[in-house]
């Protein structure tokens, strides 16, 4: 029996949720279809060198130009590089476009474009493949009129919550029919072994982990409101209590945060870790997991939280945390932007840890939808149906 076949794009293939998604998604799937992996850029794909020998790839933009973009964009206060790096945009959606079907003409046809990471809604109706579907792993933003447009151009969009769906459908009625809600999914395997891996850490980070202390882990940028959290903490550490806060993840924040820390004598409360090939290990070693987001799609990392068994906090944000949490079953949710409300969860659980109990146990419930195997089953019965559509 001939594969069908499916050209899935993405921008990097590295360590970042997605990215992980899409490398498990395409092991999960080779046996089943013929795959071809297109990915945008050439940094940041840690994980190419692990795909299995029949799945092919290739990169869409060349490292030059990519590079002519990242120069110019470093200069692009100067108003000449500005109008350079505007102009390099517009010529990197021919670019790309022109990239992926030149390469569609050289391999035969496809039966179904994936953009998986939906950064190619610029120039997806472009693309000669006839069936096209796409993800949006994060909420909508403030140009719905464009949004709108762009997803008309698909034959099927994948929310990945049933928020965000419902979401979506307020927002585009019209659009309806498109839209199909398929969850994320979880290596819990991977995890399970990741969390007790000690190898990455320094002697440093060994005795960090033998410390009391909340984690939480996000990229450093301004949605994921790490300012709540550390002022959150300024006022934990006022009452005397000795919890700290590690922070995995790296970001453009970085600087403005670890000043706030400073201006906040917090250098021995707060710690900015990095970025963490394994960040399940300081979740598995921390008392909670913290999660202080104004807005989400659909936050993987809370589902990595309740697989290592933790007591979670969350801001209530749209999208996502709620429904992660089945309302407050399996996790307390706090106002976004809410330091007070956050300060009076992380107290009460840290003065009676044996109230955490009750939301580990319903966790462990819950996580069992999220499971590798039946969603990427359910991808694949998606993308069939797609196909076979008239």
């Amino acid at each position: 029996m001939v594969k069908k076949k499916l050209l899935i794009r993405t921008g990097y293939l590295g360590l970042g949720a997605i990215e992980q998604l899409t490398f498990d998604m395409i092991l999960g799937l080779k046996d089943r279809f013929d795959i071809t992996l297109a990915i945008e850029n050439h940094h940041n794909n840690s994980l190419v060198e692990k795909l299995s020998p029949e799945i092919k790839y290739f990169y869409i933009k060349t490292e030059e130009f990519e590079k002519k973009i990242e120069e110019v964009r470093s200069k692009k206060k100067n108003i000449f590089y500005k109008i350079y790096y505007n102009y390099l945009l517009k010529k990197e959606k021919w670019v790309c476009c022109k990239s992926i079907n030149e390469y569609i003409k050289l391999n035969g046809e496809y039966d179904l474009f994936i953009d998986y990471d939906s950064k190619a809604q610029k120039y997806a109706e472009k693309i000669k493949i006839d069936k096209k579907v796409v993800w949006q792993h994060t909420s909508l933003n403030k140009n719905v009129k464009r949004t709108k447009k762009r997803l008309a151009k698909y034959n099927k969009v994948v929310l990945i919550c049933d928020d965000m769906k419902n979401d979506f459908i307020n927002h585009f009625p019209e659009l309806k029919e498109k839209f199909v809600r398929i969850y994320n999914f979880l290596d819990f395997e991977r995890i399970n072994q990741m969390k007790y891996d000690e190898s990455e850490l320094n002697e440093v980070e060994k005795e960090m982990l033998k410390e009391r202390y909340c984690v939480s882990v996000a990229r450093l940028d301004y949605p994921k409101d790490f300012d709540t959290l550390i002022e959150a903490f300024a006022f934990l550490n006022k009452e005397g209590v000795n919890e700290k806060l590690y922070i995995v993840g790296e970001g453009e924040q970085r600087e403005r945060l670890e000043e706030k820390i400073k201006v906040l004598g917090l250098e021995n409360v707060v710690f900015l870790v990095g970025r963490k090939r394994n960040p399940y290990i300081w979740i598995e070693k921390s008392d909670m997991f913290l999660h202080s987001s104004k807005r989400e799609g659909f936050p993987a990392v809370l589902l990595e939280a309740l697989c290592c068994n933790k007591m979670i906090i969350s801001s209530d944000c749209m999208t996502g945390p709620k429904e992660v949490l089945e309302n407050g079953k399996n996790g307390e949710l706090f106002q976004v932007g809410n330091a007070e409300q956050l300060v009076k969860y992380v107290k009460k659980y840290y003065e009676n840890p044996e109230l955490k109990n009750k939301f580990i146990e319903n966790s462990k419930i819950r996580i069992k939808n999220f499971e590798k195997e039946k969603i990427v089953k359910e991808y694949g019965d998606f993308f069939d149906k797609v196909i076979e559509e008239k």
